[in-house]
C-alpha cells in the first residue's frame, strides 16, 4: 500500500458513489475530504424513461452507460435479463448490474463507449435489424448511438437522471483549496462545476488552477487544459483504482 500520509486530496464524485475512493485513500494514510461537484438528480423530461419501462420487452439489448445508469433505472424500473441482453460500460456497471442479481451477457475490455463499438458483439453483423435501449444521463454523448445506428440497429435513449451542480454546494474558499495536495475529477460536468465554484473570484480561481488534477480521460484533460489548471494527470479511467493509481503517479 503505497504512503500518501498527510496529503489532503479533494474527491468530488456525487454523494453516494466516493465511499470506496475516500476509503482507499484513508488506508494509504491521506486525508480525503468529500467535495461533490456534481448531483445526481431525476430527468428533467421523463418521457424516455417511462416509455424504457413500458416497452422494456421489445428490446433486443440494454445498454448500461456508467454505474449510476445502472443505479438509477434500477430504482425505477426491473429490467428482464432472460429475452435482452445486457451490456456494461466499465467494471464498475457490470458489478452493480451483477449485484442486483443481473446477468450481464456483454462487457467489453475498456471503461468507455469506444471499447463497447469494438466489442464482437457489436459489430453490423450482430446488430443490424436489432432494438437497442441505451440508458444514460440527459444530454449524454450521442457518439456511442450513432455509431450503433450506422452499423444498422434501432436506438432508443432512456434518460433515468440528470447531472447538476450541488444546490448546497459551498464556494470554493481559500482555507480549503490552501490545504488540498490535488483534487479528482470523474467527468467534464464536474470539472467546469468545481470551476465555477470558485463564485469568479480571481484569487481563488489561481489558487484552485495550481493543484494537481486527476482527470479520467482525455476529454477532460483537454477541458482542464482549456480552462487553465497547470498540472494534470490523465487516469486510465473514471474507476475509483485508476484514480487512486494517478495520485500515486503524482506522489511517488
Amino acid at each position: 500500500m503505497p504512503d500518501l500520509s498527510d496529503k489532503t486530496i479533494l474527491v468530488t464524485r456525487p454523494a453516494g458513489l466516493e465511499q470506496q475512493l475516500m476509503s482507499s485513500l484513508t488506508q494509504a494514510g491521506a486525508i480525503p475530504i468529500h467535495y461533490p461537484a456534481i448531483e445526481i438528480c431525476a430527468p428533467g423530461d421523463d418521457s424516455s424513461r417511462d416509455y424504457a419501462r413500458q416497452h422494456f420487452a421489445d428490446f433486443d439489448i440494454a445498454i448500461f452507460i456508467s454505474p449510476t445508469a445502472v443505479k438509477q433505472t434500477l430504482s425505477f424500473m426491473d429490467i428482464d435479463d432472460r429475452n435482452c441482453k445486457l451490456a456494461a460500460i466499465g467494471s464498475r456497471s457490470q458489478k452493480a448490474l451483477e449485484q442486483a442479481g443481473k446477468v450481464v451477457s456483454i462487457q467489453p475490455e475498456g471503461h468507455d463507449s469506444e471499447s463497447l463499438l469494438q466489442h464482437d458483439a457489436f459489430q453490423s453483423v450482430h446488430v443490424a435489424g436489432k432494438n437497442i435501449v441505451i440508458f444514460r444521463g440527459e444530454d449524454g454523448r450521442d457518439k456511442l448511438g450513432r455509431s450503433l445506428t450506422d452499423r444498422g440497429a434501432n436506438i432508443f435513449y432512456a434518460a433515468v437522471y440528470t447531472r447538476k451542480k450541488p444546490v448546497s454546494a459551498r464556494p470554493l474558499d481559500e482555507s480549503l483549496l490552501a490545504s488540498t495536495d490535488a483534487i479528482t475529477i470523474s467527468s467534464n460536468e464536474g470539472l467546469q462545476n468545481l470551476f465555477e465554484m470558485t463564485d469568479g473570484n480571481a484569487t481563488t480561481t489561481a489558487q484552485l488552477l495550481q493543484i494537481p488534477l486527476i482527470v479520467p480521460g482525455a476529454r477532460a484533460e483537454t477541458l482542464a487544459h482549456q480552462l487553465g489548471f497547470h498540472t494534470i494527470i490523465k487516469a486510465s479511467n473514471a474507476t475509483d483504482q485508476a484514480m487512486f493509481d494517478a495520485l500515486q503517479q503524482i506522489f511517488s
